[in-house]
């Protein structure tokens, strides 16, 4: 591991070559070195890094209304384990973060990972792009498809048979899979890139430190913006429950996605620069990691970001079947409310990164959850109860959420700045902003568990009956109770960041504690990602633990 002195050095031939790095106000630093200026090469190369991410994080979470819900006309249950699934490589950004932390590359810890992260999801990219996707379940461009299929019997005798794919929901397997190694593609250049952030942090006095973390998730949610843009208007045909004449296939999608990735490619080699690292001993590293584990600072800070995102990612599976058969969201109408939704969190971002750099975490977390919670509930009620059903006003949920989770975010950011050593940048962040991705798989395993005992399919929607209205609000209900109940856990977080270097400091340490955030840890991990699964497999999805309704003959 090179000492500070050595990488003092390497940043000094960095800034002599590419002019990209200025001296830091060592006043609240937590390293020695120089920050990065905010409008140099380097630091454009590292936004192209997060703006190619963006693109991908905005288009693959928002086929699932479209394509997955709308023309392949999955259950909900199965469409919430697509939103869980696509994200599932983010919930091992800790064993990526350590490879770049310990696997030096011809001496790159981070550019040669990102290389290879990108690589893998190109790859992946270019069989979805070139392969032909499943027919429609039902072909709208031919005839009008009702809300409530008929039985084949029906379908036979109407003659109408031949323009269904009744196999359409189980046909869309193999793309997401296939979506899933994308994700842990650009998740491995993503942890790899954090890291480089975390580095290039701790070297910002305490005034400004956060200022680097804003801007390139600002970069990463104008990617976003411009993916779900292009959803917008591209997928917005009759096919896909919208109403333009002209539209693409989902191969399209795809192939734009595919795009960035072949092109940030050589951005990073040329542009990126980073010094040349010694390798590290794996067991060096393990020892250090784990010694970090026990302090009292990291394992009650993973303790609260993963109990309270469990309880606030307690969702209700209804949520997008009702979008569609109440609420009549078309594709263009759920896109752009993802492109504002994506707006207020960059908005977010600068906001804190400009004034809100010593809020109280505690408190504004607390009064933006609670203020979800409320706009949330006035939304889909009045929707579920036909009181006034309009596709902007369901949609607008989705902008209100933007803000507890920009929250909650840029928090976690700020904490991993804070815990990180020199040398475990890449896992220490990882960790921290793992588990709270981890949450929201493992909470869907439950709210979907939950949900699969009330009448709440595509076709109980459809009927759009009194029973059918309590069923789904019993779903919501539930929903909003845990939401709430997430505020629970706020006296595990840190008010702000002297207090939580002063935990780091004096907090002392604990095996069982780090032994218990392993154990956790890996065992949510794997009855998460097994079950998540198991909702898009054919033959498993009718089990309750996978949200189906336990009838499996």
């Amino acid at each position: 591991m090179l000492s500070v002195e050595k990488q003092d050095k390497a940043f000094a031939a960095v800034n002599q070559s590419y002019g990209t790095l200025e001296e830091g106000n060592a006043n609240g630093a937590l390293v020695k070195g120089k920050s990065l200026v905010l409008v140099s090469i380097a630091a454009i190369a590292l936004y192209s890094q997060y703006f190619a991410i963006g693109i991908i994080y905005g288009m693959l979470p928002g086929l699932k209304y479209p394509v997955f819900n709308n023309y392949l006309h999955m259950e909900g249950y199965q469409t919430a384990a697509y939103g869980v699934l696509i994200y599932i490589g983010w919930s091992f950004k800790v064993f990526l973060g350590m490879l770049s932390d310990c696997f030096p590359i011809f001496g790159y810890r981070r550019k040669a990972w990102m290389i290879i992260g990108w690589t893998i999801a190109a790859l992946a990219l270019c069989i979805l792009t070139f392969t032909p996707f499943p027919k429609p379940f039902c072909d709208s461009h031919l005839i009008k498809c009702p809300l409530i299929t008929p039985s084949i019997v029906e379908l036979r005798k109407n003659g109408t048979f031949n323009y269904y794919n009744l196999d359409a929901p189980n046909d869309g397997f193999k793309f997401i899979l296939l979506s899933v190694l994308v994700g842990f593609g650009y998740v491995m250049a993503d942890c790899a890139a954090d890291a480089m952030v975390v580095q290039y942090a701790q070297r910002e006095p305490l005034a400004i430190r956060g200022r680097t973390q804003t801007a390139v998730y600002s970069s990463r949610y104008i990617g976003q913006m411009f993916a779900q843009l292009l959803i917008a208007f591209l997928l917005n045909g009759k096919i896909y429950g919208g109403s333009f004449d002209f539209t693409v296939t989902p191969n399209v999608m795809y192939g734009i996605c595919l795009i960035p990735c072949v092109l940030i490619i050589p951005s990073t080699i040329f542009l990126l620069p980073e010094m040349s690292s010694e390798p590290t001993s794996f067991s060096t590293w393990l020892y250090s990691f784990w010694e970090l584990l026990q302090t009292r600072v990291m394992w009650q800070v993973v303790a609260f970001k993963f109990l309270n995102s469990v309880f606030s990612s307690f969702s209700a599976t209804p949520s997008v079947p009702i979008a569609r058969s109440w609420a009549h969201v078309e594709p263009i109408n759920d896109s752009l409310s993802g492109v504002l939704g994506s707006f207020i969190m960059s908005m977010i971002m600068v906001v804190v990164g400009k004034w809100g750099l010593h809020w109280n975490w505690r408190s504004v977390i607390a009064i933006s959850t609670v203020f979800i919670v409320v706009i949330d509930a006035f939304a889909v009620f009045f929707t579920i109860w036909d009181i006034y059903r309009n596709q902007w006003f369901y949609t607008g949920v989705v902008l209100a959420e933007k803000l507890p989770d920009g929250i909650r975010f840029m928090v976690a950011s700020y904490c991993s700045v804070e815990i990180a050593n020199i040398g475990n940048e890449g896992a220490t962040y990882g960790l921290i902003t793992t588990v709270s991705n981890l949450a929201t798989p493992f909470a869907s395993v439950f709210y979907k568990l939950v949900d699969s005992i009330f009448s709440v399919s595509q076709t109980d929607i459809a009927r759009d009956d009194q029973i059918v209205r309590w069923q789904v609000t019993y779903c919501f209900l539930i929903a909003y109770a845990m939401k709430l109940s997430a505020l629970v856990w706020l006296f595990l977080l840190p008010p702000q960041k002297e207090a939580l270097q002063h935990m780091k400091k004096y907090g002392g340490s604990s095996k069982v504690a780090g032994g218990v955030v392993v154990g956790v840890f890996f065992f949510a991990l794997a009855f998460s990602v097994t079950t998540n699964f198991m909702s898009i497999y054919p033959a498993t999805k009718c089990y309750r633990i996978a949200g189906g309704d336990g009838n499996c003959v």
